[in-house]
């Protein structure tokens, strides 16, 4: 599918279409999100999660409120903990 047809569907055709296998189970609705998880490598780490746009979106570990974006996230964790909402979608 080209960009320009893309851009010509319906938001709700786009979420119909929308291949949601690339998210990371485990952050599933806790986009906008701050949470500390525990990597399978045992490494703790906190972020916001943020998720790309398009028809594969992935999540993203954003860093602080002020980056304009990050890493992919990974697609399992030992733990995931929410700390708090960082704003509305």
């Amino acid at each position: 599918m080209d960009k320009q047809t893309w851009n010509s569907l319906s938001p709700s055709q786009k979420e119909g279409l929308r291949a949601l296998s690339n998210l990371s189970p485990q952050l599933v609705g806790l986009e906008c999100w701050r949470v500390e998880v525990v990597t399978d490598y045992s490494e703790t780490r906190r972020f916001i999660v943020g998720r790309s746009t398009g028809w594969a979106p992935i999540h993203l570990e954003i860093s602080r409120r002020s980056a304009h974006g990050g890493p992919a996230a990974e697609k399992h964790y030992q733990s995931v903990r929410k700390l708090y909402k960082t704003r509305e979608n």
